[in-house]
C-alpha cells in the first residue's frame, strides 16, 4: 500500500448574492482549482509528486484572497482541464493501492463535495487526517489544533524558499515531512475521516459557548470572545467593533472572518444557582440590521464612556438571568 499526502486549493464565490452561488448554492461552496500530493513508500519516503491546476467551471472569477494566497487566477487557469478529466489523470498516477492523507478535514470535504457535484465514478480510497495525529503526538485538546506552518516550526522543519505555502504540491510536501518527523508515522491509520458537509445558511451557521468562567473580566479578555471562532470554517476572527455593554451582563461585538465576512458576537454572563459565574455566548453570520444596531449601540457606547457613565461601573456585578437567555440552557 502507497501513502497519497494530498493537498488541494478551491475558489469560492465572490458574493453569496452572486447568480451562480443562488443557482448551485451549497452544493459546490468551494471549486477545487488545484490538485497537488506526495507518494510515499511504506517507510514514509518521498517517491513522486504531482501538481494538477484545474479550470474552474462555475466561480470563474477568482476570488480576490484566493488568488493573492495562491498566486492562480484565470490567466494560470484557462487552458487547465477541468475537474473530471484533472481527477482521471490523479488517479491514474496514485496507481492501485493507495490511502489519502491529509492536514485536517478541510481538504476531504472539499474533494468529497467536488466528486459529488461533478459525478466522478470512480472510487475514492479512505482518507487519514495527519493533523489528529500531530496533535496526540502534542498532547493538544480538541480544539487546540495547530495548523502546518506552526507543526513544522515545532517540528524543527525549515521553510524551502522555492517551496511557497498555499501551494497544493508544496504544502503536500511539507505535509509529508511533517508525518516523516513523528514517533510512528503509520499510526495515522488510526485517525480515519470522513467528509462533512458545508452550508453557509445563515440559519445554521452559528457557533454557541457555554462555560463557567472565573470572572467577567478573564473572559472579555480571552481569545474565546477576543478573537472568536467563525461558525462556517471554525477559524479565529478578528473583532472589528469594541466589545459593548448594553445591560449589566450583556454585551456585543461584531467580528470579521476573512473568509465568510462579519459576525455578530452575543454574550451574557450570569450568575448561576451554584454561585459561579456562566458564560452564554452565540457568533453567527451578521445582517445589514445586525451591523447597524452594533455600530449605534457604539456609538452610544462611546459617547457615554466620555461622559463617564462608566467610570464606577463593576463589570462582576451581573444579574441571574435574562430570562430565556440564561447561560446553559439547551439550544
Amino acid at each position: 500500500m502507497q501513502f497519497i499526502v494530498l493537498d488541494l486549493e478551491w475558489n469560492q464565490p465572490t458574493s453569496y448574492h452572486s447568480a451562480v452561488y443562488r443557482r448551485i448554492g451549497d452544493s459546490l461552496l468551494f471549486e477545487v482549482i488545484q490538485i497537488g500530493a506526495v507518494k510515499l513508500n511504506d517507510r514514509f519516503d518521498i517517491l513522486d509528486a504531482i501538481s494538477i491546476p484545474v479550470r474552474p467551471t462555475h466561480y470563474l472569477t477568482i476570488h480576490p484572497r484566493v488568488r493573492r494566497m495562491t498566486r492562480l487566477g484565470q490567466e494560470e487557469l484557462c487552458d487547465a482541464p477541468e475537474f473530471l478529466e484533472a481527477m482521471d489523470r490523479f488517479t491514474d498516477w496514485c496507481g492501485e493501492d493507495y490511502v489519502f492523507l491529509t492536514w485536517g478535514c478541510d481538504d476531504v470535504s472539499v474533494l468529497q463535495q467536488n466528486v459529488d457535484f461533478f459525478q466522478f465514478q470512480r472510487p475514492l480510497p479512505k482518507m487519514y487526517d495527519i493533523q489528529r495525529l500531530y496533535a496526540q503526538v502534542q498532547g493538544l485538546k480538541a480544539n487546540q489544533q495547530k495548523g502546518l506552518k506552526s507543526a513544522m516550526e515545532q517540528l524543527e522543519i525549515q521553510e524551502d524558499e522555492d517551496r511557497s505555502f498555499h501551494n497544493a504540491m508544496h504544502d503536500a510536501y511539507y505535509t509529508a515531512l511533517v508525518l516523516k518527523k513523528l514517533p510512528d508515522p503509520s499510526a495515522v491509520l488510526a485517525f480515519e475521516e470522513q467528509p462533512r458537509k458545508f452550508c453557509h445558511n445563515p440559519k445554521r451557521s452559528r457557533v454557541r459557548i457555554n462555560q463557567t468562567v472565573p470572572s467577567v473580566a478573564a473572559a472579555l479578555a480571552s481569545p474565546a470572545i477576543q478573537t472568536p471562532e467563525c461558525p462556517t470554517c471554525k477559524k479565529p476572527t478578528l473583532l472589528q467593533t469594541e466589545v459593548i455593554p448594553q445591560a449589566v451582563g450583556k454585551y456585543t461585538a461584531l467580528s470579521k472572518c476573512p473568509q465568510h465576512g462579519l459576525m455578530l458576537v452575543k454574550i451574557i454572563f450570569a450568575l448561576l444557582p451554584d454561585g459561579q459565574k456562566g458564560l452564554h455566548m452565540s457568533v453567527l453570520p451578521a445582517t445589514h440590521q445586525s451591523k447597524a444596531y452594533v455600530h449605534t449601540k457604539e456609538l452610544q457606547y462611546q459617547y457615554r464612556r466620555k461622559r463617564g457613565d462608566f467610570d464606577h461601573v463593576d463589570v462582576e456585578d451581573i444579574g441571574a438571568s435574562f430570562g430565556s437567555n440564561m447561560p446553559f440552557e439547551d439550544a
